[in-house]
């Protein structure tokens, strides 16, 4: 092979983007849906109903089937009853992925300490808070889940004002990816 084609092929490789998260299939998501629950109450409700007159916030929890390295993005889009999207809730997120190595374990484990630095993300006018992933429990598929949570108002909002009384949905996309990483969750508010 000529030199130049050797070049050219190599330079197209190094700008050719790595992925930062799995390929998306459907017989495999990457994230086992969205858990919806409302913090301020002692017992959820099994149907996923939730009075407005009892609920401040509502809490997604995006549960992932496996940890991740390093710095991602996890969106909840949130659609009304009618189908519109109310709201996109983006949330930056590090992984809790072990290193490699004793060294490095213990670098990690000193920064481990505190919270992540703020990071900018697009659309945004300031640095959002970053998460670090959560092992919580998982499915008969996955026996650990990783989540990241977002909060939904729902209080003094638009849904209590313009009754956006109904069946909602959640869905979260991963890293900016086109298609959801997970099926979609439901759940109902009521007056």
């Amino acid at each position: 092979m000529p030199l130049v084609a050797l070049l050219l092929l190599s330079a197209q490789v190094a700008r050719t983007p790595t992925p930062v998260a799995p390929p998306l299939t459907r017989g495999h998501p990457v994230c086992a849906g969205v858990r919806v629950l409302a913090p301020n109450l002692a017992t959820q409700p099994r149907n996923l109903t939730f009075s407005s007159r009892q609920v401040l916030d509502l809490q997604f929890q995006a549960r992932l089937h496996q940890n991740f390295r390093g710095d991602h993005l996890m969106q909840f889009k949130v659609f009304t009853p009618g189908g519109f999207l109310y709201q996109v809730i983006a949330v930056p997120f590090v992984g809790t992925a072990p290193a490699p190595d004793a060294p490095t374990r213990a670098a990690r484990a000193r920064t481990e300490s505190g919270p992540p630095p703020p990071r900018p993300v697009p659309g945004y006018p300031r640095p959002l808070p970053v998460q670090r992933l959560v092992p919580t429990a998982g499915d008969t598929r996955t026996r650990v889940h990783y989540g990241v949570s977002a909060t939904l108002p729902v209080a003094g909002t638009s849904i209590t004002l313009s009754s956006l009384y109904g069946r909602w949905t959640v869905q979260s996309y991963l890293d900016g990816q086109p298609a959801p990483c997970g099926p979609a969750s439901q759940f109902t508010i009521r007056e």
